[in-house]
């Protein structure tokens, strides 16, 4: 009888067991991996820490992270392909240095535009930006600025013979670069300008090597090394607008991350951005603990 009595006791444990397994499996989000990139610059391995993090914190998703890739086209390439699941993108980097259309300075166009093609030409989808606009720019020392009168770009036409000119190598190719301003300025630098690093660039505009150089409206080295940010005052630049862009494939498998990842949308104003970028590049704090301190600051991870 006793023998009974703990046989029954025994099958009744592994059943009960059994349910709570199966009670917990059901309950756990669903598992796997992706891998997110990011480009060769600062602010995009800060934004592709912070994806990586906050996915991996609201997620049971594991995240490879394959950061500092390269330039726009090589994290593009990789994307399509599927060696990356997601990268952030700028939209108006989509619009004229991939889908090479004119540039819009309608942001509200340029994104209803890139969220149309790129699911139409290549099944990728531009979830909501994050809120700041890094468009492109032309920078100058304050003083050298002031000294010579110059507030905006049209300005730079009186002076185009002694000027002095550094631009990364993308900024010399994409059309929404060096070629567009010029043509839409009706003017160019008599000298050539100098090719340069992005990590470069800023310290030989401070030293005096070159006058001018391209500059992103969120970096934190503008205000660290006192430039001007002259004014577009003929409207060239086309608004960037970051935003996680991602595989369709990736979303058709993992459908939470677009609920996750639009928790993020217009959370990081220019000024914020910026003080990030700063973070990293002058005060020589770690882009994964930047990203991190952000998520815990407003509340976005505990």
């Amino acid at each position: 009888m006793v023998r009974k009595i703990l046989i029954v006791l025994l099958a009744t444990a592994l059943s009960l067991s059994l349910m709570a397994c199966s009670r917990d499996d059901g309950d756990k989000k669903p598992a796997g991996k992706i891998t997110i990139g990011s480009k060769n610059f600062t602010e995009q391995i800060i934004l592709g820490e912070m994806l990586a993090l906050f996915i991996e914190d609201q997620t049971e998703i594991k995240v490879e992270r394959k950061l500092n890739l390269g330039g726009t086209m090589i994290c593009f390439g990789a994307l399509k392909q599927g060696d990356l699941d997601l990268y952030p993108e700028y939209t108006g980097t989509g619009l004229t240095a991939i889908l090479k259309q004119k540039a819009i300075t309608d942001p509200d166009t340029v994104l209803k535009t890139v969220k149309s093609e790129f699911k139409k030409q290549y099944d990728l989808v531009w979830l909501e930006p994050f809120g700041f606009n890094n468009t492109y720019t032309l920078t100058m020392r304050g003083d050298h600025a002031r000294e010579l009168g110059v507030s905006q770009i049209s300005d730079l036409q009186k002076y185009r013979d002694n000027l002095k000119s550094g631009f990364t190598a993308e900024f010399m190719e994409r059309p929404d670069g060096y070629p567009g301003l010029i043509k839409h300025y009706g003017f160019e630098f008599a000298v050539r300008p100098k090719d340069f690093d992005p990590g470069l660039m800023y310290k030989a505009v401070s030293e005096g090597s070159v006058d001018v150089i391209c500059a992103f409206a969120t970096d934190g080295r503008i205000p660290a090394y006192g430039l001007k940010v002259l004014e577009d005052d003929k409207r060239f630049f086309p608004p960037y607008h970051a935003a996680p862009l991602i595989r369709a494939a990736t979303l058709k498998k993992y459908p939470q991350l677009t609920k996750v990842l639009n928790i993020l949308a217009d959370r990081i104003d220019n000024d914020k951005m910026a003080t990030m970028n700063y973070r990293v590049d002058k005060q020589g704090v770690g882009h994964r603990q930047v990203a991190e301190e952000f998520l815990r600051s407003n509340g976005l991870i505990k």
